[in-house]
């Protein structure tokens, strides 16, 4: 088994950002179907999630991992439920 690993982790979650959004792109360009605003808002989201777990995972510095995990558990609060 391999070892749980916060680089990979990070690595694996901006993976799978990048896969999700060229199925989005996929779906758009070949099948034809067109998206609502909603999945292109949800499209900036997996960017941003995606570099950022990208750049945190790429690092070797622990303090660089620690605040890239810190940052995408911001971006994942629900900004209702915290008011």
């Amino acid at each position: 088994a391999l070892p749980i690993s916060p680089r990979r982790v990070l690595a694996l979650m901006s993976a799978a950002c990048v896969g999700l959004l060229l199925f989005g792109l996929y779906l758009q360009e070949v099948v034809g179907l067109v998206p609502c605003p909603m999945c292109i808002v949800q499209r900036y989201a997996l960017i941003l999630i995606a570099v950022c777990a990208g750049l945190a995972g790429a690092s070797d510095r622990k303090g660089l991992q620690i605040g890239g995990s810190a940052v995408l558990a911001l971006l994942a609060v629900d900004r209702k439920s915290v008011v």
